[in-house]
């Protein structure tokens, strides 16, 4: 114990800088393994369509005006595919930890203690409302302008305390290239020099060359906007959301206690904004009686000067190219945030006079923050495994060219928890937004591949999550059509709280009845061929192609049984996983059902196949002679 505390003593940043190394991992690890999705479609298409030279001078997307972010994207689109995106979400994990021991580092050198120091870190790293900006690769502009804003803090910071003045000139590097990461670095400027004059006074008139520097080099960035086509000068959008924007920053700002908002909220019919309210004024209340107990008014002033210039933005509606309030717009706002309640747990216990009951308290309010802050992000983290999964599976369907066109059914394109931890936050995670498209999702993360999807309700399953669909929605004919325009046909399907992505055939029309057909059914069907391959885990695809004479009405089952004789699966319903039934079949179909069974007890398993209606069988013949139970053994399970 006593040589940890000597550690800890001689080397605070470098542990620090462990411990949130570490946090950020636990935390944002797995998004190195995430596609590109949501915005990352189209900006990385756009990107692939445009030069180095228009992403800083010629043109924007979509009135997004970043290159310093867009020249990082696109450098990562030059790896190999796989590598690139690994390489460019490695990058967003690294930046949100190089913010985390920046606002450490930050606080060390404006004279908080250590502890302090490493709880504000801590904090930021696990910051609940970063949950969309860290996983997701063109969110990266979030991140980046919080750590190039705090990295202009800290090097003015050190300046001033140090007395070396070279500490500026990566100041105003920082400041300057903070509104090229995204538009709400046009207040870096102002963040920088009023925390500057906070801590260090208005008396040196260097310090405030310095800090006016910095200002028209920020302001000069909004100019150079105005020369950008298609990009312009930012608007204000009026004063209408001002209301319900600024509870939403007060929302993030009260955000170890907005869970018990949520609740409020939920269980009880409490009104959010209400209660939002109540919480704001608590803690500035617990702030301003802190600073007056302790004297301490630059702690309190420096970290609110932040938070409140980092939602002005948003929170006034301010315009650059469509910025509005989200989740990942709280990024910037974070670094004050977390400084406010760093200094609020060591103000609350430092009041307690036993040393080592000042130290429990603390301890036992940070554990009780960063707990709930690491559930909620579990949270996310199983929204996004769950779809990163399932698009994974889409992403391998898609890398075969004899699969296209790949015909996508209830795919989901977002997922959601059915109660809401934050009232006023959408804990949502979206990978392919309207304004893309399944087949733009596999270009980006692969090849290009021709894809639809669409929404087949029949066959819809009842899951944890709430979720939208990819496409439009279909009635019987519209899915018949559909399975006749692609070249495999894929349904995703929740089974063992998980969704899959089953390769249920196809359809083909107009062809001419097979003369020699495995089994033929009186009522106008037969069973061309049979056949069945291993998937693995114990689970075969049995795959029957059938072909039609004429509607059938009936349906469909598959039967397998064992060595002995016992029934030890069965797969019965329409084809194509529910979704073809045979009364739409139509003269000269070609209908390739593709079903999965896992058998169980002794091998070889038999597989059956027939069609029944309420009045029993149809009779079934193979070389002209009646099946016994009308029930033909179309092929055999051999493990």
């Amino acid at each position: 114990m006593r040589r940890a505390r000597d550690l800890w003593r001689r080397y605070p940043g470098w542990i620090g800088a462990a411990v949130s190394a570490g946090l950020a991992l636990g935390c944002y690890g797995f998004v190195l393994q995430l596609p590109f999705f949501l915005d990352d479609l189209p900006i990385m298409t756009w990107l692939s369509r445009h030069s180095w030279v228009d992403i800083w001078v010629r043109s924007s997307e979509n009135q997004f005006y970043r290159p310093l972010a867009f020249t990082i994207y696109k450098l990562g689109r030059l790896l190999p595919v796989g590598a690139d995106r690994t390489l460019l979400h490695g990058i967003s994990l690294l930046v949100h930890w190089t913010s985390a021991v920046l606002t450490m580092q930050v606080l060390r050198v404006t004279g908080r203690s250590a502890e302090e120091s490493l709880v504000a870190s801590i904090l930021f790293v696990v910051f609940p409302f970063m949950f969309m900006a860290v996983p997701w690769i063109t969110a990266l502009s979030h991140p980046l302008v919080t750590m190039l804003t705090l990295l202009a803090t800290f090097a003015a910071l050190k300046a001033e305390r140090d007395r070396v003045p070279g500490w500026w000139s990566l100041s105003l590097l920082a400041t300057i290239l903070a509104p090229l990461a995204h538009e709400s670095g046009q207040v870096c400027a102002i963040m920088v020099g009023g925390i500057v004059l906070i801590h260090h006074g208005v008396r040196s008139r260097r310090r405030i060359v310095f800090v006016a520097l910095g200002v028209l080099l920020n302001g000069g960035m909004m100019v150079l906007r105005q020369y950008i086509p298609r990009v312009g000068t930012p608007t204000f959008a009026g004063t209408q959301d001002a209301v319900q924007n600024g509870m939403y920053f007060l929302h993030g700002l009260t955000y170890p206690v907005a869970p018990l908002v949520g609740w409020l909220a939920r269980e009880h019919g409490l009104q959010d904004l209400t209660l939002v309210g109540v919480a704001a004024v608590s803690l500035l209340a617990t702030v301003a009686w802190l600073t007056l107990r302790r004297g301490d008014w630059e702690w309190a002033a420096s970290s609110l000067w932040w938070w409140t210039w980092a939602a002005l933005p948003a929170g006034l509606s301010l315009r650059y190219g469509y910025l509005y309030a989200s989740p990942r717009v709280y990024c910037l706002a974070a670094a004050g945030t977390v400084m406010v309640w760093s200094g609020v747990i060591f103000g609350v216990s430092g009041t307690l006079k036993r040393a080592s009951l000042r130290k429990v308290v603390a301890v036992l309010l940070v554990g009780l923050i960063v707990t709930q802050n690491i559930v909620f992000l579990r949270h996310q983290f199983r929204l996004f495994s769950t779809l990163n999964g399932l698009y994974q599976e889409v992403l391998r369907a898609g890398r075969d060219e004899k699969n296209a066109p790949l015909g996508f059914v209830n795919l989901p394109k977002a997922l959601a928890y059915p109660v809401k931890t934050y009232a006023m936050i959408q804990e949502t995670v979206l990978f392919a937004p309207p304004y893309s498209n399944i087949a733009e999702f596999i270009e980006v993360n692969g090849e290009w591949t021709p894809a639809d999807a669409v929404m087949y309700t029949p066959v819809l399953e009842e899951t944890d999550f709430v979720f939208g669909f990819q496409g439009h929605g279909l009635d019987w004919e519209g899915m018949r059509r559909f399975a006749l325009e692609h070249q495999t046909v894929w349904l995703a399907k929740w089974r063992d709280g998980r969704f899959s992505l089953d390769h249920v055939g196809r359809v083909e029309s107009g062809l001419p009845l097979p003369d020699d057909p495995l089994v033929r059914f009186k009522g106008g069907a037969l069973i061309e061929s049979a056949s069945a391959e291993t998937l693995g885990d114990g689970q075969w695809a049995v795959r029957i192609v059938w072909a039609a004479e004429a509607p059938v009405d009936g349906r469909i089952f598959v039967h397998v049984h064992d060595a002995d004789g016992n029934l030890v699966a069965q797969a019965d319903g329409p084809a194509l996983g529910g979704m073809i039934p045979a009364w739409i079949w139509q003269p000269g179909d070609r209908v390739q059902d593709i079903r999965r069974v896992a058998p169980t007890g002794p091998p070889p398993y038999t597989v059956q196949a027939g069609i029944f209606q309420s009045a029993g069988r149809l009779p079934a013949y193979i070389d002209g002679i009646r099946c016994p139970e009308d029930a033909p053994k179309v092929t055999q399970v051999v493990p």
